[in-house]
């Protein structure tokens, strides 16, 4: 049982809580028993720690454990993982510029990953997806999809897409939207939308009729473009 905060391998999960360490060491940490199971089928768990005496894992104390964690109760279980590769990109992609909420950047991977867009453009100002609260938020999601990263600008070079942009008022009806076998959507950010980097690309428009408000959360709005789309 590891006991000490001074041994090399909490040291390092604690430098792990910070972006820039998870940047030069391309390690994260993710947090809780399902989530440690889904780091090792999708073969990125390096290491796992547990406070039980168990097989395969390390065990340490309770007091570590809390040290190294983020969340408001001890969990049992942590895992130390490799920084996800890249693949292929898929056929239906969600780009998103600026995403800074880590529950909404989350929440946007589950519903990515259970409508079918398995590949995710994180633009330029986006929250950090190996910060902790993103990882839980994404239930396992962030495991089994495949992004990119940079400016928006530059990653949609990359596609052949037929390429959608969002705004709240105007633009195609999301149930108008012609069927397409490649198709990508780009989301804004939670206050200032789209911007206008990437609105200066012309992208067709669209948008989701509402009545009686303006806008919707951007993860609620985006679960329920990526549904319809997923329907093509």
């Amino acid at each position: 049982m590891i006991e000490s905060i001074e041994n090399s391998k909490i040291k390092l999960l604690l430098k792990l809580r910070l972006a820039k360490y998870r940047k030069a060491e391309q390690k994260f940490i993710c947090e809780g028993a399902h989530l440690v199971k889904e780091a090792k089928q999708a073969g990125v768990l390096l290491e796992a720690y547990s406070l039980e005496e168990k097989e395969g894992y390390i065990q340490i104390t309770p007091t570590l454990m809390k040290k190294i964690c983020n969340t408001d109760t001890i969990v049992s279980e942590i895992g130390l993982c490799s920084m996800l590769k890249k693949s292929d990109i898929t056929d239906k992609v969600l780009l998103l510029d600026g995403i800074q909420d880590p529950g909404n950047m989350g929440s946007l991977m589950r519903s990515a990953c259970a409508f079918g867009f398995h590949t995710i453009f994180i633009g330029t100002g986006s929250v950090d997806i190996y910060n902790d609260k993103v990882i839980r938020s994404s239930q396992g999601a962030i495991f089994k999809l495949n992004f990119r990263f940079g400016r928006i600008s530059e990653l949609v070079k990359e596609l052949s897409h037929k390429i959608y942009s969002t705004n709240v008022i105007q633009g195609t009806p999301l149930k108008s939207v012609p069927k397409e076998k490649r198709i990508a959507v780009i989301l804004g950010n939670e206050g200032n939308g789209i911007s206008p980097e990437v609105q200066q690309l012309g992208y067709e428009p669209i948008y989701i009729p509402m009545r009686n408000m303006e806008s919707l959360n951007v993860a609620i709005a985006g679960s329920i473009i990526l549904y319809e789309l997923s329907q093509f």
